[in-house]
């Protein structure tokens, strides 16, 4: 079947440092990732393309140019995951990333309590 429409939809949400205004114009910036792509029947012999895309950094900037950064909601985890995930491509490594994200894993386990001293944490 041929695909007729290219949809994209916006889900999740992002966390504020302050109020906006309702009834003001914003200008949003978006960075996230396609999580999923759907297809659906469109009953006329073609379908509709779905791409759902979640946002995680969101800036708003308002009619006065003022720019409100929204807070990353992703834990911390994810965001060190996402950091070697970026050093693995930077490498441009022959290993797979699993292999690589469970090697970097590995060795941090292994070397916890130096981590914990680097960070001088009490």
């Amino acid at each position: 079947m041929e695909i007729s429409n290219y949809i994209l939809k916006l889900t999740g949400k992002a966390e504020l440092p302050k109020p906006i205004e309702i009834g003001q114009n914003y200008h949003i910036s978006l960075s996230g990732a396609i999580r999923t792509a759907t297809d659906s029947d469109n009953d006329d012999g073609t379908m509709s393309r779905i791409y759902t895309f979640k946002p995680i950094k969101v800036e708003l900037l308002n009619e006065l140019g003022e720019t409100i950064k929204a807070k990353d909601t992703r834990s911390n985890s994810q965001l060190l995951r996402s950091l070697i995930y970026k050093r693995w491509v930077n490498a441009a490594s022959k290993m797979s990333f699993d292999d690589y994200y469970d090697k970097v894993i590995g060795s941090a386990m292994i070397n916890v309590d130096k981590i914990i001293d680097w960070a001088q944490v009490d």
